[in-house]
């Protein structure tokens, strides 16, 4: 399965989509036709350069014992342990928030809190979250990608990836 860490959190994606979206409106059909098309791309690439998806993972919740039960800094309850399983969806989880199945689409998590209330649950690497992801959706594909000083072409990533990869 994919390493959670190389998605964006829970909280991150809204504001990561707005910014995509003011991208969006300042470039032109061409430029967002080529963005779908490297996504449409990509699989056959992958595959051509031995990069293989794997399952994107579907998370849900388990009550922990009460002894178990503790409390964070930040006043959450950790009451559950996030158990991840391999859901139906494959793809490549290519790290920056650029997540693409084998259907030759962009895909996002789905969050749905963990419980009601100040509940959080333990993920087994010992982070603590309150969103656990319950499916996968398609959305559009983003126009660029934010690296840590500046932004590249969703293009530009995506041969980047596929280089690294066969190095």
């Amino acid at each position: 399965m994919i390493d959670l860490s190389t998605l964006l959190d829970p909280l991150a994606w809204p504001r990561w989509l707005a910014r995509d979206a003011e991208r969006r409106k300042v470039v032109g059909p061409e430029v967002i036709a080529q963005v779908e098309q490297a996504v449409r791309d990509f699989p056959a690439a992958a595959f051509a350069g031995g990069l293989l998806p794997a399952p994107l993972p579907v998370e849900h919740a388990e009550k922990l014992p009460r002894g178990e039960h503790r409390e964070t800094t930040e006043g959450a309850k950790v009451r559950h342990r996030v158990v991840a399983v391999p859901g139906e969806v494959r793809g490549w989880s290519l790290g920056r928030g650029v997540v693409i199945s084998m259907a030759q689409a962009t895909v996002r998590p789905v969050y749905v809190p963990v419980a009601r209330g100040d509940s959080a649950a333990l993920r087994p690497d010992g982070t603590v979250v309150r969103a656990l992801i319950s499916g996968w959706e398609p959305y559009p594909a983003p126009v660029e990608v934010e690296l840590d000083d500046r932004t590249v072409p969703l293009e530009d990533y995506l041969r980047r990836v596929l280089g690294e990869h066969r190095r």
